[in-house]
């Protein structure tokens, strides 16, 4: 999946209480309609040392986010090592420069401002929020923590300990089973496969001098990417950059990581994890997907929409609402830059588990085979068009999109073309996508469950593994 910076909880908060408001919309068929999306102009800039920069002046509050993109995710973890681009991720901010972690957090804390690092499958993440008066000593601090991480061997340790806790810690947590082993079931072979944290025996073998190398390699001004938004000046700000990474040295050579298209699915297959003191049955099926600018990009989710989203779904209202064989049922694609999964997501009692499989197959196949209603696909795109411009209210949320315009080579105008490029998908645009890249045939099927009980009612589904919960 693409992961972004973490939210900070009063973002967090709003984000989720416009998604709930937009969903209330939708599932009680309230119309929302899009207001044309103006945004301030964009100033680009490749600084001396290779590094792209990208300014938007955003001056509704005395605030600046910087949000810098470096291009070595997961895959990029060596073999044996994986969970190396998650720990120095979450190190960088724990001591950088001439300050240690403390002294960094009091740093950014005495300018009311916020800092953090997080790390994804193929992109590593540093953000910063600054009160506009603050943009230099808090572009000093982004800098340090960027190009001059500490690394200090206690904060190695500490941080080890903490994901093998968290590891340990997911083994109890049936849905977190579910997608890890959902994720190496299906991407089997390809770097994406692995869980971005690591393995047990992967994050014990992590030392210093890995993380270290792993820095070293990557973050470099050639393979990053850096978006200011906020209440700057342009020219200024891009000065003021290039002066504070002046020292921050070219490796001359692109370091992004290449991996193979995964290969599409033949058939059914079916990975009982065998958890017996579970008391529901946790479920993940899906196939290969599509990449993120892939041409039928607006199709696919207008119909993932028509699918899973809403209370007048077709998931949600068949499986959930008619049949009470769940509470929570979706669907979506995680789209990367060369591969990409689709997937539905539910869970259920261990007594219903093949019914429920069952009845989600046959709804997916019956939406491809006969393609949605006009008022589906009406409903669906004024859904798409009226929440979208709520993601990108705050200085943060709109560089994280536009560094993902960036990053995907998607076209400059994609922003504010959004509701015209939704709103342009037909019918027959739809009926493509669908018969395109929802599976519901040829797929593979995980389930966290009592083996006791899955085994027997799967073993007619497809062919058949169990595995221990490990």
């Amino acid at each position: 999946m693409i992961r972004r910076p973490i939210l900070r909880p009063g973002r967090a908060r709003a984000a989720a209480a416009a998604t709930t408001l937009a969903a209330l919309a939708l599932a009680f068929g309230a119309e929302a309609y899009a207001a044309p999306l103006h945004l301030p102009p964009a100033t680009r800039a490749k600084l001396k040392n290779g590094l792209n920069v990208l300014v938007v002046p955003k001056r509704d509050l005395p605030l600046v986010d910087l949000r810098m993109v470096v291009t070595a995710g997961s895959v990029a973890d060596p073999p044996g090592k994986e969970g190396t681009a998650q720990l120095c991720a979450e190190l960088l901010t724990q001591g950088a420069g001439a300050r240690n972690a403390r002294q960094l957090v009091e740093a950014i804390e005495s300018m009311g401002g916020q800092l953090s690092a997080s790390s994804g499958a193929e992109r590593c993440y540093v953000s910063a929020e600054v009160l506009s008066k603050d943009f230099a000593p808090g572009l000093a601090i982004f800098r340090d923590v960027v190009v001059q991480p500490a690394f200090a061997a206690d904060e190695v340790a500490r941080k080890r300990d903490e994901a093998l806790a968290t590891i340990a810690n997911d083994r109890n947590d049936p849905g977190t089973v579910a997608d890890k082993s959902f994720g190496t079931f299906l991407l089997r072979g390809s770097p994406l496969a692995h869980p971005a944290i690591g393995t047990d025996s992967s994050v014990k073998s992590l030392k210093r001098d890995d993380v270290v190398e792993f820095h070293h390699r990557y973050f470099v001004p050639d393979n990053a990417m850096l978006a200011i938004v906020g209440d700057v000046d342009p020219k200024a700000a891009i000065a003021q950059v290039e002066e504070a990474f002046k020292d921050w040295k070219s490796s001359g050579e692109k370091r992004q990581v290449p991996y193979a298209p995964v290969p599409q699915i033949q058939g059914k297959q079916v990975l009982v994890v065998d958890k017996p003191d579970a008391t529901q049955a946790q479920i993940r099926m899906g196939c290969i997907g599509v990449a993120r600018n892939h041409p039928d990009y607006f199709p696919i989710m207008v119909a993932r929409n028509i699918l899973s989203v809403g209370f007048s779904s077709r998931l949600i209202d068949q499986i959930r609402v008619n049949q009470g064989l769940t509470y929570s049922i979706s669907s979506g694609f995680t789209m990367y830059r060369n591969a990409g999964t689709f997937v539905i997501d539910t869970f259920t009692r261990n007594e219903t588990i093949r019914q429920c499989i069952d009845a989600t197959l046959k709804e997916v196949a019956r939406l491809v085979d006969e393609g949605p209603t006009d008022a589906e696909l009406e409903r669906a795109k004024r859904f798409m068009t009226g929440q979208f411009p709520l993601g990108l209210q705050s200085p943060g949320d709109l560089a994280d999109r536009l560094l993902d315009v960036e990053f995907f080579g998607l076209p400059p105008t994609y922003l504010e073309t959004y509701a015209d490029q939704v709103n342009a998908v037909t019918l027959a645009d739809v009926r493509r996508a669908l018969k395109s890249y929802f599976c519901a045939g040829d797929l593979r099927v995980v389930v966290v469950a009592d083996a006791k009980v899955a085994k027997p009612v799967l073993e007619t589904l497809g062919e058949l593994t169990v595995q221990p919960l490990n």
